[in-house]
């Protein structure tokens, strides 16, 4: 990957309607994989949800969930759509973001 083209792709972006960010870089990548990964990291993006198919609960769509083109839900710890290979939090971290969850839930109820 060029830095030229990675300054460029960045510089573009800066120039083009912040509410299209979104589709604009996804047209970006699809011109240019090789710089796919770096601007996934570099440009900052609105957030996203998506609903879980197995708790009908909404999630975030974020980097911490994102494993290529899937993301995982912390209500059934799945990947939509399925990853076979897909890295997964460790026993520990998993029953931590379940707590997490439950706090947050009671908290969005008081």
């Amino acid at each position: 990957m060029s830095s030229d083209q990675f300054d460029s792709a960045l510089d573009l972006l800066r120039r083009l309607p912040p509410h299209s960010t979104a589709a604009n870089l996804n047209r970006i990548c699809a011109l240019a994989p090789d710089l796919t990964e770096e601007l996934l990291s570099s440009v900052d993006q609105p957030l996203q949800t998506r609903q879980c198919k197995k708790t009908k609960r909404d999630y975030l769509l974020c980097d911490y969930n994102r494993d290529g083109d899937s993301y995982r839900s912390p209500w059934s710890n799945e990947f939509y759509p399925e990853v076979e290979d897909a890295e997964m939090p460790s026993e520990r971290v998993r029953k931590m973001e379940v707590r997490m969850g439950e706090a947050v839930e009671v908290y969005r109820e008081l």
